[in-house]
Order: C-alpha cells, then sequence, then structure tokens
C-alpha cells in the first residue's frame, strides 16, 4: 500500500511572501506552478487520500476543466506532492512526442536504475519496432510486445514497494493513445501499482471515454476544476496586496474581484498586472491599466483558442448570446433568434455547457462563463473583419 503523508500540503502563500516580499505573487504563464493557488488543495488532499488507499475507481483519473482553469497545474502539483515520498515515482508522458508506450518504457527503465540485461536477463540487445519491441538472446531472435515487458518491469517494482504514478496534459483520441491505455488496462487487470492521470477540455475528455476501444475509461474517476470561489478570490487579494505593502481601495478590490469571475487564469492575470503597475496604491486607474492588460492577454492566450476550436455552431450560438449584451440572456431571445428551433438549440447548448464556456444562472436564462468573452467575440470578429 503506498505511503501518501498528507500533512505535507502545498508550500504556503504566507511563507512565499515572507521570503521575498516584493516579488509579484500572481503568475499569469501556463505550466508553470504559481505561488498562488486557489481552490484546489482539498480535491488534491481527496485525491490523494483515495489513492493510496488503493481505492480502485482513483487508480485512474480524469482531470477537467476549460482552457486556464488550473488543469495542468494540477498536475504539476500532483507531481510535486506524489514525489515527496520515498520510492513514488511519477512517469509524465508527452503526447507531441508520440509513441506514448517507448515514452513510459525509458522512464522506467531509467528509475530501475539498470540497463536491460539486469532486467531481461535473456537480453543482448533491443530493436523498436512501431509498437513493439524485438529482443536478441544468444540463440534466437525473440519478439516482445510492450504490455509483455512492462509487466515484467513493474512486477519488479511492486516486489521492491515502487509505486508508479503516470501522467498525461491534454489529452485527445488518437491512435496512439488508444495503445497506450489498451496496455495500461492490460497492466491494471494484472494487480501491478501504476495509476494514471490525465487532464483535458471536458469535450476531450467524453470524446475519450466513450471512444468505442476505451469505453473502460468510464469507470474511472473524474476531477472537475471549478470555478473560483468568490470569497476566496477577494481574501487572497486582499491578503496578498497587503503582506506585499500595497493598500486597495475596497471598491477598486471589489471591481477586480468581479472581473475574475472564478476563472483561474483571469484571476492571476488581473492580479499580476493590479500588482506590476501599482507601487503602494491600487485604485482606479491602476484598475484600468490592469483589467486592459489582463483583456488582452485573455484574448490572445486563451480565448482565441477556446472560440476557434469549437464548431461553427457552437460559435453561432455564442456569437448570439454575445449580441444580447446582457449579463443573463433570456433562452426566448435565443429561440427568436434561431427561429423557434427548440432541439437545435437545445443541441448547441448542451454542448458549450459541458465545454464550461456557458453557464445558467437562473431558469429561462444563459451567461457567457468568462470574464469578458462577450468583449473578445467583438474584438475578434472585428480583427478578422467578419460579419
Amino acid at each position: 500500500m503506498r505511503k501518501i503523508y498528507l500533512h505535507k500540503r502545498f508550500d504556503s502563500f504566507d511563507n512565499m511572501v515572507s521570503s521575498n516580499i516584493n516579488s509579484n505573487p500572481f503568475m499569469p504563464s501556463f505550466g508553470r506552478i504559481p505561488p498562488m493557488v486557489l481552490d484546489q488543495r482539498s480535491v488534491m488532499d481527496n485525491y490523494l487520500l483515495r489513492l493510496n488507499l488503493g481505492d480502485a475507481k482513483y487508480q485512474t483519473s480524469l482531470v477537467y476543466g476549460v482552457r486556464g482553469s488550473g488543469k495542468t497545474v494540477f498536475l504539476l502539483n500532483v507531481q510535486r506532492n506524489f514525489e515527496k515520498e520515498k520510492k513514488h515515482y511519477f512517469v509524465r508522458l508527452n503526447l507531441g512526442q508520440g509513441n506514448l508506450l517507448f515514452q513510459l518504457l525509458s522512464n522506467l527503465q531509467e528509475i530501475s536504475g539498470t540497463n536491460w540485461s539486469e532486467i531481461l536477463k535473456s537480453v543482448q540487445e533491443i530493436n523498436i519496432l512501431g509498437n513493439s519491441i524485438s529482443f536478441q538472446d544468444a540463440q534466437n531472435d525473440v519478439p516482445i510486445n510492450y504490455s509483455v515487458v512492462l509487466q515484467k518491469l513493474l512486477t519488479k517494482f511492486k516486489a521492491r514497494g515502487i509505486s508508479v504514478l503516470v501522467g498525461i496534459d491534454e489529452i485527445e483520441v488518437s491512435d496512439d493513445i488508444r495503445s497506450f491505455a489498451s496496455v495500461y488496462q492490460t497492466l491494471i487487470g494484472q494487480d501491478l501499482d501504476i495509476s494514471l492521470i490525465m487532464t483535458g477540455l471536458p469535450s476531450r475528455i467524453f470524446e475519450l471515454q466513450h471512444e468505442k476501444t476505451l469505453t473502460f475509461l468510464l469507470r474511472s474517476n473524474r476531477i472537475y476544476l471549478k470555478p473560483l470561489d468568490k470569497i476566496s478570490i477577494r481574501e487572497n487579494y486582499a491578503s496578498a496586496f497587503e503582506k506585499g505593502g500595497k493598500k486597495i481601495d475596497p471598491l477598486v478590490l471589489d471591481r477586480l474581484v468581479d472581473s475574475v469571475r472564478g476563472y483561474a487564469y483571469a484571476f492571476q492575470t488581473i492580479g499580476y498586472y493590479a500588482w506590476d503597475q501599482s507601487e503602494d496604491y491600487i485604485d482606479s486607474s491602476i484598475a484600468d491599466g490592469a483589467l486592459a492588460s489582463a483583456k488582452s492577454d485573455l484574448y490572445q492566450n486563451a480565448y482565441e483558442k477556446l472560440y476557434t476550436e469549437v464548431s461553427d455552431k457552437d460559435r453561432e450560438l455564442l456569437d448570439v448570446i454575445a449580441s444580447a449584451k446582457k449579463e443573463k440572456v433570456p433562452i426566448s431571445f435565443l429561440l427568436d433568434k434561431f427561429d423557434n428551433r427548440k432541439n437545435y438549440l437545445s443541441v448547441y447548448r448542451a454542448r458549450l455547457l459541458d465545454d464550461q464556456l456557458i453557464f445558467v444562472p437562473e431558469r429561462g436564462y444563459v451567461s457567457l462563463a468568462l470574464p469578458f468573452f462577450a468583449d473578445f467575440i467583438v474584438w475578434y470578429k472585428e480583427r478578422h473583419l467578419l460579419d
């Protein structure tokens, strides 16, 4: 059984600030762990606890959320916390590098600290052939597939008390992931100490789970990175600015908090510019500049990708919602724009809800989920000369 000591939590923000009070505590860049991470701790603790208890459902977990919701940060924090204990190894695989099985095999060989002749006593030479491996012994060429090699290696790991957690970020369906998942399913069926955590956009996770060769993933644990809590946003902004020696007008603070709309990337970006563009006081003019800079980052670093990767019909519905120029858009308004095609509207409304690009603030209404997204749509259409 794994031993993960849950009292070892994330490094506290208090410690970070005291070590360098002048450092900007906000990090809007992707792919790194910001000094301030909101609303992930309880989810992290529960995940690690269940993994530690050997809960079969948590052996395979899927983390999903809109782009910029903190999926990569969550994965990096999983790695950092998992590897705090001896004989706990996190193996991160990269879809862009191809051949996930060979990546896994290479990482496990490195972890073992041995060469192949020690792992497989008869092995003299290994040749990579597509999704298989062949090795030569003293007398014969004997083909062997990844499943067999990985099973032998992980069996040795289990005997040594070694736990392996594999992580894949921004997953999508491909032949490579199908091959990997097939072998992984075989390995967990052998009761080997290997677990898997993958992150992805909601639509990609849905496609993955409903791929006909990957339906076993329907039984996996799903971790939804929900929008940040407004109270938590306010408390963390106030604490960060206070400890950084920056006073902020209460009404300006409320404006920054409201502008975040629960979006993790916006929290980091708005906080970063409010800090960076101020000296010792954050007033309304500082907020104006910070929000303008944050909007530019949101548009180019997140929203353009989000908007262009949904279907034309999804974009059509987003455009109509934005055209209403209202915080809450009545369904009746949408029906009127779509000639009362209720079934048509229901399909694409459901898709955008799943993608977390809209939400239902109350019965009979919808709203855009992300801050400044209606402004972005206008900006994008003007930039690309769209009607």
